[in-house]
């Protein structure tokens, strides 16, 4: 009897792990459908990269089969890939037109966040916060996001 349940309760988490996987890939899948270009007028720091001002292409990609869907960022002219950042730590807000919000971190520039309207979605690199832990009141300034030919 206890071989029974316990076949049960493996066919069960099998079906709820192949159920999480089917929904994680078609989101991800949806979102590579989607390219975005962008202008830097000044350098920003993003995760690990560091922009120079300049014309930039946006998508997701998968970069290994194992690995989610990342976001590649390409330089506009010689469509090399200046940086990989992960689109891990998302919010649910999506107010507004799909853009880079940019912030002060000291005297650097970096992104705070990524909106995309288009996938109801804000990926979030940066929270602001103030020495005491509290969430700080700021003004990020928005790099707007323009649809790429797919």
């Amino acid at each position: 009897m206890k071989s029974g349940i316990a076949g049960h309760i493996a066919e069960a988490t099998l079906f709820a792990a192949l159920l999480v996987a089917g929904l994680l890939g078609s989101q991800a899948n949806a979102q590579e459908g989607f390219r975005w270009k962008f202008a830097l007028a000044y350098e920003v720091h993003w995760g690990q990269a560091t922009l120079p001002s300049g014309d930039y292409l946006l998508s997701f990609e998968h970069i290994t089969m194992r690995m989610p869907a990342a976001l590649v960022i390409r330089d506009a002219k010689s469509l090399q890939v200046v940086a990989y950042e992960l689109a891990g730590n998302r919010d649910d807000s999506t107010e507004g037109a799909s853009a880079l919000l940019i912030t002060t971190r000291g005297k650097r520039q970096v992104v705070e966040s990524l909106r995309i309207a288009e996938l109801g979605e804000t990926f979030v690199y940066e929270r602001p916060v103030q020495r005491d832990g509290s969430k700080q009141a700021h003004q990020a300034r928005a790099v707007p996001l323009i649809a790429a030919n797919r």
